[in-house]
């Protein structure tokens, strides 16, 4: 028995739209609100010399710190796997809320690590020293140096 080409291609089309649906169904559902932070840091942070066991400790402290977005987050893990490669960031609008999240999230982990303290240098590993929150650890400036 043999399959006609036209069926066969439909049968795939349907089979990744159905796979596709169950997948977005799931993450919609039961997504994790780190995911997106993790995927973000990946794409964006990736580079550096950094230990990526920090990106789960800091993405779960940032979820911890904007409890106000959880759902929102929840809802945004649907695309962490293709924002770990790709992202529209470009395409939107400064100010979009998109953009403005992906700012958040780097400058924050960047202020929570030594990367300033170290000058900004590339080639330094970058430790994650605790998240930065500046309401609540006033002295924890990290452009300020001592002279």
């Amino acid at each position: 028995m043999t399959i006609a080409r036209r069926k066969f291609l439909g049968l795939g089309v349907g089979l990744a739209a159905g796979a596709t649906a169950l997948y977005t169904a799931y993450k919609w559902r039961w997504g994790e609100p780190t995911e997106v932070i993790v995927a973000i840091l990946r794409r964006r942070v990736g580079d550096l010399r950094v230990d990526a066991a920090s990106f789960d400790r800091f993405a779960t402290e940032y979820v911890d710190y904007r409890k106000d977005y959880q759902r929102q987050l929840s809802i945004l893990s649907i695309v962490s796997l293709p924002f770990q490669y790709v992202t529209p960031y470009s395409w939107i609008e400064q100010g979009g809320a998109l953009r403005r999240l992906e700012d958040n999230v780097v400058s924050l982990y960047l202020l929570s690590t030594d990367f300033f303290k170290n000058d900004a240098d590339k080639s330094q590993p970058v430790s994650y020293l605790s998240f930065y929150d500046p309401y609540a650890s006033v002295c924890g400036n990290p452009f300020i140096r001592s002279t």
